[in-house]
């Protein structure tokens, strides 16, 4: 786990992880240059659990901060998590059991529960084992789909050096290339089951950052077709620093998007608190017809 100004959520991650039961493990955290009190409660944790290992490091992003830590892990198999998430009980048992007990899989993801910054849940999503393999092996770079989350994998320790591992190239979309890369060496085995949940944030470079995410999908389409044709992706990887140097979105324009996003999610539940949600985009953004069109309807 990458952890970077994660104070006031950092103790309920770590604990849903250390109180996973029947797996040994250890859990590798780095701090990646954390300015608030991050790094002081990850000391005082390890202090009393030493399954606990933390990693410092100057601020240099989740990638490098991955890298880092999968270059410390010891075990065979590797399990993500995210900071501000959680894993439910029973992830790490059951996703060692299926990947032990198939000798081809390399990688093995859950369900994923999303939850707004508030708490609501917001979807439940899951793929069966033919959308799992497909979405990693697209036709088109529409096709190209990974797990429900980054968060919720594990792999096999061996399949991750054998492909590479993460790479410093990707600062977004690091696990989709991974994943498209790993699935060259076997097969991504699903359990449907939520056994992770996961915060959507406005700061979150899936709000942040989502062109950026979109380049780098296609890029990553077009080292997968590198790879088929030629055994390798150089010349592909060598333009993508470059190509993912644009801008991130402004702060305002995300938290727009964010809210509208969370609004429209809640109202296909049919749950009222989506109206919050459309009401900030409007107070933001008073033109906004699409947000004031589902306010509305929720009303009917």
């Amino acid at each position: 786990m990458s952890v970077y100004n994660e104070e006031d959520t950092l103790r309920e991650t770590i604990d849903s992880v250390l109180q996973q039961e029947g797996v040994d493990f250890e859990f590798i955290v780095v701090d990646d240059g954390s300015t608030d009190a991050s790094g002081a409660i990850l000391k005082e944790i390890a202090q009393h659990d030493s399954r606990l290992i933390v990693l410092h490091q100057s601020n240099q992003g989740i990638t490098k901060a991955l890298i880092n830590g999968c270059e410390h892990a010891n075990a065979k198999f590797i399990a993500r998590q995210d900071a501000g998430d959680l894993s439910l009980p029973g992830r790490l048992k059951s996703q060692l059991s299926l990947l032990t007990n198939t000798s081809d899989a390399v990688l093995c993801s859950t369900g994923t529960r999303y939850v707004s910054d508030q708490g609501e849940t917001v979807i439940e999503a899951s793929i069966d084992s033919r959308q799992a393999n497909d979405g990693l092996r697209p036709t088109t770079a529409e096709d190209l789909a990974g797990p429900t989350h980054h968060g919720c994998v594990m792999f096999r320790k061996k399949s991750y050096v054998q492909c590479g591992g993460y790479r410093a190239e990707f600062k977004v979309a690091q696990d989709l290339d991974l994943w498209t890369r790993m699935i060259e060496l076997g097969s991504h085995v699903v359990l449907p089951q939520i056994f992770y949940q996961a915060v959507l944030r406005p700061n979150a470079i899936s709000a942040t950052q989502r062109g950026r995410q979109e380049i780098a999908r296609r890029l990553i389409f077009q080292c997968i077709q590198q790879r088929a044709a030629s055994g390798s992706d150089a010349t592909a990887l060598s333009s993508i620093a470059t190509q993912l140097s644009t801008p991130s979105s402004d702060g305002k324009r995300s938290a727009i998007e964010y809210d509208y996003f969370i609004g429209s999610l809640l109202a296909q539940t049919g749950s009222k608190k989506c109206r919050a949600y459309f009401m900030r985009v409007i107070a933001n953004r008073p033109w906004h017809v699409k947000a004031w069109y589902k306010l509305f309807k929720s009303y009917l």
